[in-house]
């Protein structure tokens, strides 16, 4: 999908900051559809949930597809403000967008300063290691020892799982441009650990020497993506919930992820 003239990208940083609803006396679904816009947040760098056009260098992927009819629906225009993984909930916080849109993992840490949709993809965690080091990590367990590093990309849910899920292993947090398993392919770590999804459609075609360990997976590593919006508004999230529910009945989600996930499986 290539984005037309509804669609503006500005700098997260230029964006004026919106006052709290309650400050307006008026939920974020009435202040959006006066503005005529809606602000995402999105990161542009997490095939293919958000990620650029090489062309255009324009947002493409499944999060931006989900924003556009989330736009359309309300009738407004779609402005994707780029945001970053370390400052996602921060920039929320801070009104410089909406709500984000990204590939967003629901996870407690984050519960308990922002707010969450209905979810609407539910990928799974998993360790992925080099095919030639099959027989050395069997299991998760030989993953999670003394000497074995893991590496993650800072500021995401798979970091802050890794953290609870390996205690043994060294947790390797990487920033950008670093991407965590060309960590692996360098030899500066044994493992990277992501979304099973992002594997399947990006990394495991990209780099056929990396592979998936699901052998001995920890309970808990499945997860749920859903739209990431401001606490405190019911009004809002009610509507969210809502539109969710309306959108998996009409066979939206289905058909979005045999756009960006065909050949992965069964629809989450």
């Amino acid at each position: 999908m290539r984005l037309d003239r509804r669609h503006l990208l500005i700098s997260a940083l230029s964006l004026p900051l919106a006052l709290p609803a309650r400050a307006q006396g008026a939920s974020l679904l009435d202040r959006v559809r006066k503005a005529g816009v809606l602000r995402v947040g999105t990161t542009g760098d997490y095939f293919p949930y958000s990620f650029r056009d090489v062309k255009t260098g324009g947002f493409l992927g499944y999060e931006i597809q989900v924003a556009d009819r989330l736009a359309v629906d309300l009738g407004v225009k779609l402005l994707l403000v780029q945001a970053t993984w370390p400052t996602l909930v921060a920039g929320l916080l801070a009104r410089k967008y909406d709500i984000a849109a990204t590939g967003v993992t629901v996870t407690p840490e984050r519960a308990k300063a922002v707010a969450f949709s209905k979810a609407y993809l539910r990928p799974t965690f998993v360790p992925l290691i080099l095919k030639k080091d099959a027989e050395r990590f069997e299991n998760w367990d030989d993953l999670d020892q003394p000497g074995v590093t893991i590496a993650v990309q800072q500021g995401t849910a798979p970091e802050t799982m890794a953290r609870k899920v390996f205690t043994k292993a060294r947790i390797l947090s990487v920033a950008d441009p670093v991407i965590d398993f060309t960590e692996v392919l360098a030899g500066r770590a044994q493992a990277a650990f992501t979304d099973n999804l992002y594997f399947l459609t990006k990394i495991g075609r990209e780099y056929p020497q990396l592979s998936m360990l699901t052998h001995g997976a920890r309970p808990g590593t499945g997860t749920e993506n859903a739209i990431m919006t401001s606490q405190g508004d019911p009004v809002w999230l009610e509507w969210l919930n809502g539109w969710v529910d309306a959108r998996t009945r009409d066979g939206f989600f289905d058909g979005l992820f045999k756009i960006w996930f065909e050949g992965t499986g069964p629809t989450p």
